[in-house]
């Protein structure tokens, strides 16, 4: 079932670029802005352009009509820094969506919550399948544009740890998968430690990695998104324990796209220049 909508998920603290060491090679922009405002938003290249920019317009080459980025609550200056660096020179409507966070937590509910809240605010969501993305990964076109035409109603792209090209470290800040000979799901981990990841083989001898580029399927997602569970280890209700419940409730499951690349991806003030490299 092919999509025209994506949720963008930018409403994340930012703790890991805020809390990381600084760069000296980092101008001045760059790390004001990781120390104080959304990560999304540090700008890179010639025009200056904000991270999520590039991303953005990714996403509209690649076919999709309808963008809905999740933002925190009360993010004006968000909202007037995209008005003012992007949506002027973009020729598609942008919704927000606003995560609002309980007085009783200090961070954000979690990647579902934040979906959740989207297709509450958005109800047309309810009616039709669409696709998620972090918005601090910079997603290729070719894979946007494959999940986007998939045929299957749950799916994600199943990246090669080979190609991504990442460290440990920043491999145990994903989701481990393993698929079956159909390239469906057979079990997801969040988060894995440096033993599950060397346990996670394919019968090609391939690891594959999450990293939130999925879609889901009209109607039913909204209930698995609305009833998700808080996670015990995180306190957060993660995408994850979404789609473990669409794998065990649903018989569509889900199914992987196999991919082999690289994508950039902004975490910590180190991603900063490996980013403006890969830019250039």
């Amino acid at each position: 079932m092919i999509s025209d909508s994506i949720i963008v998920m930018a409403a994340g603290a930012s703790t890991r670029m805020k809390n990381s060491n600084s760069q000296k090679k980092i101008n001045n922009d760059q790390k004001r802005i990781a120390n104080s405002k959304s990560k999304v938003l540090i700008e890179f290249g010639n025009k200056s352009k904000p991270f999520i920019s590039f991303l953005i317009s990714n996403i509209i080459n690649s076919g999709f009509k309808n963008v809905y980025i999740v933002i925190p609550a009360n993010s004006e200056d968000f909202q007037n820094y995209f008005t003012k660096k992007i949506k002027k020179d973009l020729k598609i409507k942008i919704n927000f969506s606003f995560q609002l966070v309980s007085e009783k937590r200090p961070k954000p509910l979690g990647t579902a919550d934040a979906i959740y809240q989207t297709i509450q605010q958005f109800p047309e969501l309810k009616l039709k399948s669409f696709c998620v993305c972090n918005g601090d990964n910079l997603y290729s076109i070719s894979s946007l544009k494959r999940i986007r035409l998939s045929k299957f109603n749950y799916v994600f792209i199943a990246y090669d740890r080979d190609g991504l090209e990442f460290s440990e470290r920043k491999i145990s800040s994903f989701s481990l998968i393993q698929l079956d000979e159909e390239n469906c799901l057979v079990d997801i981990i969040e988060k894995p430690s440096a033993g599950q990841i060397s346990k996670f083989v394919d019968k090609n001898g391939k690891i594959r990695i999450n990293m939130n580029l999925l879609k889901f399927g009209a109607k039913s997602s909204f209930d698995y998104f609305k009833e998700c569970p808080l996670n015990n280890k995180r306190n957060e209700k993660e995408i994850t324990d979404v789609i473990l419940n669409i794998k065990k409730n649903d018989q569509n499951n889900f199914h992987g796209i196999t991919v082999f690349e690289h994508v950039p991806d902004l975490t910590c003030k180190s991603d900063i220049l490996v980013i403006t490299k890969y830019l250039e």
